[in-house]
Formats: C-alpha cells, sequence, structure tokens
C-alpha cells in the first residue's frame, strides 16, 4: 500500500500514524491537566497572600477582603461599570 504524502518544500513528509496521533492527543490531554493544576495551586497561593495582607492595603490596591476569591479566580474589575471581568 502507498501511503500518501504532503509536500513541504522539496521533502516529501508522509501523514503521521494512527499510534503517533493518539501520542499526540494523549500528550495535549497530560499538558492540560497540568496546566489545570498548575492555576488551581497559584489561585490558592494568591488567596492566601491577599488574605494575610491588611485591610489598608487591599483598599490601595482597590478590594475588599469579601472579594479575594472572586479576584483571584476571575481577574479584576473593569473601569466601566465596577463590575468583575
Amino acid at each position: 500500500m502507498i501511503m500518501p504524502t504532503l509536500r513541504i518544500g522539496m521533502k516529501p513528509v508522509a501523514r503521521p500514524s494512527v499510534n503517533e496521533r493518539l501520542i499526540a492527543t494523549a500528550v495535549e490531554i497530560c499538558r492540560s491537566g497540568l496546566r489545570i493544576v498548575a492555576r488551581i495551586i497559584r489561585i490558592r497561593r494568591d488567596c492566601a497572600w491577599l488574605d494575610e495582607l491588611p485591610d489598608y492595603l487591599l483598599r490601595d490596591i482597590g478590594i475588599k477582603r469579601s472579594e479575594i476569591s472572586s479576584v483571584t479566580r476571575f481577574g479584576g474589575k473593569t473601569d466601566r461599570d465596577g463590575m468583575w471581568n
């Protein structure tokens, strides 16, 4: 059986096999999972750090103590409507 090839420049390149695509997909799923875990760790770390700050510093930053969880998960306020973005 003749494998279809793609031409890039002057070198023919064979299509990746099913196993290669499966491995690439598995690697991407693992990377995605690691990014999710890293984000969760960062959110918890930032939440703990902000929770340790005194109220006057939180006011300087522009957040209230009750907003720490929202700020670490979803970002900052928009200037237009005062809502978290």
